[in-house]
């Protein structure tokens, strides 16, 4: 009975995951806005009926196909390591890293950090997530898991930098970490909200330059060198 079960649970992760990765291909051919329960239930070869028996909606759906898209992301880099760089080094590549992803997936990135459907249900989500994809969950993975189901992307980023003040025993304000915090979100909403629209927009490799160099000048002016 326990086998049954068990390859019962086994099918039903597989044919979540097939609506999932067809959700992730109509994302980034149609955009989040154009998705609709049918198109993905045919992209995954299921009928929509098929498909309510494995998520209670699109927005569901969405969503896990966001978190799953943030694993190249999460497999580059390693967020709380700073040793051996200075502030700035390890803080701008920390950032040109996360921009040159979320540049690539400029709607998915903001429905999974900006939306109410995204930062209200990270945490769940997460877990459910990695029941489904069990091999994604490197040590790495768990590193970093905590930084991004915090649901509050401005949160995430001022935690972030009090942890790198208190290592380097910079003198800051707690004014002017909060400044600097909203500066640096602001900087990289605007520059993702650029990237969402279909006309007159940058290349990655701009938006990030631009983004990071703009970063940059925030760390100066608060003297973080």
């Amino acid at each position: 009975m326990a086998t049954v079960g068990g390859n019962r649970q086994e099918k039903r992760k597989r044919i979540m995951s097939y609506f999932i990765n067809a959700t992730i291909e109509l994302m980034e051919k149609e955009g989040i806005e154009n998705l609709t329960i049918r198109k993905v239930a045919e992209q995954a070869k299921y009928n929509s009926a098929t498909l309510y028996h494995y998520f209670s909606n699109l927005d569901e759906l969405e969503l896990f196909a966001s978190v799953k898209c943030l694993d190249e992301y999460m497999q580059e880099t390693l967020i709380h390591k700073a040793e051996g760089k200075d502030f700035q080094e390890w803080y701008l590549g920390q950032w040109r890293c996360f921009c040159r992803h979320s540049f690539q997936r400029p709607r998915i990135y903001n429905f999974l950090f900006f939306s109410p459907e995204g930062t209200q249900n990270l945490n769940e989500v997460f877990r459910r997530y990695y029941e489904i994809y069990p091999n994604e969950k490197e040590e790495k993975t768990e590193d970093y898991e905590g930084f991004l189901k915090e649901g509050d992307f401005f949160k995430r980023n001022e935690d972030l930098l009090r942890d790198v003040i208190r290592e380097r025993n910079y003198v800051i304000s707690e004014q002017e970490i909060k400044e600097l915090n909203e500066m640096s979100v602001l900087i990289y909403r605007g520059m993702l909200a650029i990237m969402r629209s279909d006309r007159d927009k940058p290349t990655v490799d701009e938006a990030v330059d631009k983004t990071v160099r703009y970063l940059a000048k925030t760390l100066d002016a608060y003297h973080l060198g």
